[in-house]
């Protein structure tokens, strides 16, 4: 008898990351737990797309995602479902996702449905485990916009004037004065937006859009780090008093994966465990305070650093 199960093949670069079988109507993928499919990267959204089971077969769905679903390197349009077929390809921000039916061997070594076992551990480096295009977003000076300045022999406000000054060559010079004054301060309201944007604010504003979120900065952090924690703000506090929530709020603030596990001995302790790098700007004394800051009030914990 034919093997007819549906499955996806879940893949980060080379490492097989997991299989998950196709058996439930509607199966979300997206970067937060709460999803069938959880892929924890930023370039994955919240809700991202899903999968529904047809009469026809499984289709993709992408949910208004904002860097997209692609399907053997063709975008799909929001709200487009498409039909997919045994060996289609897609992509989705750094996971490569391969749709299979029958018993194709996916090289994982798992039943379908369980987990495959990450290649690499994970208690590494956030620069280790993003794709250069995440980190690069962030890096790369922030798009800037200069004030035209004023040029040639008469000011272009001459225009809004009564035609009866037009040809007035002292006024027209004499307004170039206030263009230069006032073309900067339109051009800075014209782009307002990108005060407000932890990717395109000046330096010198993120701790003031910080206090809008009750958020701290170390006074040695780096501007990217600044940048980033800001960037995730709201969806961390989403998460807040979670382990997933724990994880993420360290790594992005340390650059550092930890791994936090409860105790089924002691239902109210969890363990954390993190690898910090030789050489580094992270201590224990800043992992402790995350911790404090993020845990459940109710919960105690252990920390182990090596």
């Amino acid at each position: 008898m034919a093997d007819d199960t549906r499955r996806l093949v879940v893949q980060r670069g080379d490492a097989l990351m997991q299989t998950v079988t196709l058996n439930s109507p509607v199966l979300t993928i997206g970067r937060t737990p709460e999803n069938g499919l959880s892929l924890a990267d930023t370039l994955v959204s919240r809700q991202h797309a899903e999968i529904r089971m047809e009469s026809e077969g499984p289709t993709l769905t992408d949910l208004h995602s904002s860097n997209g679903t692609f399907i053997e390197g063709t975008r799909l349009p929001p709200d487009q479902p498409r039909l997919l077929s045994d060996g289609t390809r897609i992509q989705i921000g750094p996971f490569l996702l391969t749709y299979q039916v029958g018993d194709g061997d996916d090289g994982t070594g798992a039943a379908p449905g369980e987990m495959a076992p990450v290649a690499t551990p994970k208690a590494r480096p956030v620069e280790a485990m993003r794709p250069a295009r995440e980190l690069t977003t962030l890096n790369v000076p922030r798009p800037t916009l200069p004030a035209p300045v004023a040029s040639g022999p008469a000011s272009l406000y001459i225009e809004s004037l009564p035609v009866i000054y037009a040809d007035d060559d002292f006024l027209a010079r004499f307004l170039l004065l206030f263009q230069n004054v006032w073309e900067p301060l339109e051009q800075r309201q014209d782009h307002i937006e990108m005060y407000f944007d932890p990717r395109t604010s000046p330096a010198s504003f993120l701790s003031w859009l910080a206090g809008w979120l009750d958020l701290s900065f170390n006074q040695h952090w780096p501007e990217t780090r600044r940048r980033r924690l800001l960037a995730e703000a709201i969806d961390l506090y989403r998460w807040r008093g979670t382990s997933y929530g724990l994880e993420r709020i360290i790594e992005v603030c340390t650059g550092i994966t930890p791994q936090v596990t409860d105790n089924p001995a002691q239902p109210y302790i969890f363990d954390v465990k993190i690898t910090l790098p030789k050489g580094g700007d992270t201590d224990r004394q800043l992992i402790e305070e995350l911790i404090q800051a993020h845990k459940p009030a109710h919960a105690g914990y252990r920390l182990e650093v090596l």
